[in-house]
């Protein structure tokens, strides 16, 4: 049998684990729709072990919080993440953190498809081996919520000092990546006259952010192709004293998408062998997402509810048909106030987009309002006229492609998509990050 170090709570133990839950000084971060096999097979990932082995010693969070649909970290995991990077940052650069998921990511994609062709292993084993292999990349998405915080300060004690036109402006402009994106190179090899069908073969799996959506259809690529609009990049003088500043925060910018394109091909990579778990299982593919993925690794399929709650303190791990703890984040605010990233006003209808197959329902004009948006949403934000997020900072997505298109966005409002609904009409004030309902639908 498998061992593992993770190990559900036995009905005796949840109190008790429960209540060491509560103490921790929970920080929300961030709305993502995962299923509990996802989370069941990367969460493990957040533990010392593995941050130990990509150089970051004594920061690791070893435990998180996920109440359906939100993701919230303990604040001591920022706090010395932040103290941890100003040594770091002595020695290393942005570029060598990506160049390291780059070798990380080759590496598993390769040990992946070699554990998909195996004949000898069992489908416990193979489960086993594509949830080993995915928790490295839990160190890297985790690693940006100290990196955010961390450049976020050096730029308010930075760019004041030699910049005296519009701050949030100016550091989109000087944050904006020389590298392209995965949805970038598909754009480009849309462009490039190769068959929509060999770009649906490398890219099609962008469309899948939660491991179980399906990948994108040739229509839905021909859709793209056809909105495709060639954008004109600004060049910016910015001074000596804060080029080397904006050449960590462009790496920084690009890192942010990377992390997350390089996880979901993994799990694009991995979908064999996830139709093969699920018919080991007796199950239809889409609903092994409601398996703990353990359990299965165990010889002993369990299943759970879709709004599932889940929690993990160093090896322990939690699995609950309700809230864990009630009320957490309970939104009571009306005022949606954020951050500018790229001024203007505008009136629209507000559209709300928390998944790519939700992107069809915005029409020319409308505000597209999400938690953050994705390279999958270009095609909608070409069409809305403003753009109003959840989260993220002045090198998010979101304000990258604001700058890019010229349109007015709104971010980091925390509450955007809680307060708005689909039909409401809306100004977004980006001149002073308000967003004001004008008519509720």
């Amino acid at each position: 049998m498998i061992k593992s170090k993770f190990k559900l709570v036995e009905e005796r133990e949840k109190q008790s684990l429960i209540d060491d839950l509560k103490k921790i000084n929970w920080k929300y971060w961030l709305n993502r729709p995962y299923s509990l096999f996802m989370a069941t097979v990367f969460w493990e990932g957040i533990n010392e072990e593995y941050f130990l082995r990509m150089g970051f010693p004594n920061i690791a969070p070893n435990n998180n919080l996920y109440q359906f649909p939100d993701i919230y970290y303990d604040r001591k995991f920022l706090e010395r993440g932040v103290v941890f990077l100003k040594d770091y940052f002595k020695n290393y650069k942005m570029s060598d953190l990506s160049e390291m998921l780059d070798k990380i990511h080759k590496h598993h994609i390769k040990k992946l498809k070699e554990t998909i062709k195996q004949k000898g292993e069992s489908i416990p084993e193979k489960t086993f081996i594509l949830s080993d292999l995915v928790k490295d990349y839990m160190v890297f998405l985790w690693i940006t919520i100290p990196l955010e915080e961390y450049f976020n300060n050096k730029i308010a004690i930075e760019v004041p000092k030699h910049v005296k036109r519009d701050y949030f402006q100016f550091v989109g402009d000087i944050s904006f990546p020389k590298k392209k994106n995965v949805y970038v190179l598909m754009q480009d090899a849309l462009k490039s006259g190769i068959a929509v069908k060999k770009v649906q073969e490398q890219y099609g799996w962008m469309k899948s952010r939660d491991g179980f959506t399906d990948f994108y259809s040739i229509k839905e690529l021909q859709v793209i192709k056809n909105n495709i609009k060639e954008t004109c990049k600004q060049r910016i003088k910015i001074p000596k004293e804060l080029k080397k500043l904006s050449e960590e925060l462009k790496e920084l910018t690009f890192f942010r998408t990377d992390r997350t394109d390089k996880f979901y091909e993994y799990f694009g990579v991995a979908r064999p062998l996830m139709i093969e778990i699920a018919e080991f299982i007796g199950v239809d593919f889409k609903e092994l997402a409601f398996y703990d993925a353990n359990s299965i690794i165990l010889g002993d399929p369990k299943k759970y509810d879709k709004n599932f709650s889940y929690a993990s303190i160093n090896n322990k791990y939690i699995i609950l048909n309700k809230p864990i703890i009630p009320g957490l984040n309970k939104c009571t605010d009306s005022e949606i106030k954020g951050t500018p990233a790229f001024m203007g006003i505008k009136k629209g209808v507000v559209k709300i987009v928390t998944h790519p197959d939700h992107i069809n329902k915005i029409n020319q004009g409308d505000i597209l309002v999400a938690q953050m948006t994705l390279p999958s949403f270009i095609s909608a934000m070409q069409k809305a006229s403003a753009f109003v997020t959840d989260e993220g900072g002045i090198t998010c997505h979101a304000a990258i492609i604001a700058r890019e298109l010229k349109k007015p966005c709104v971010i980091g409002t925390k509450i955007a998509t809680k307060v708005l609904k689909d039909g409401d009409l809306v100004e977004v004030d980006a001149n002073r990050g308000i967003v004001k309902i004008i008519k509720q639908k």
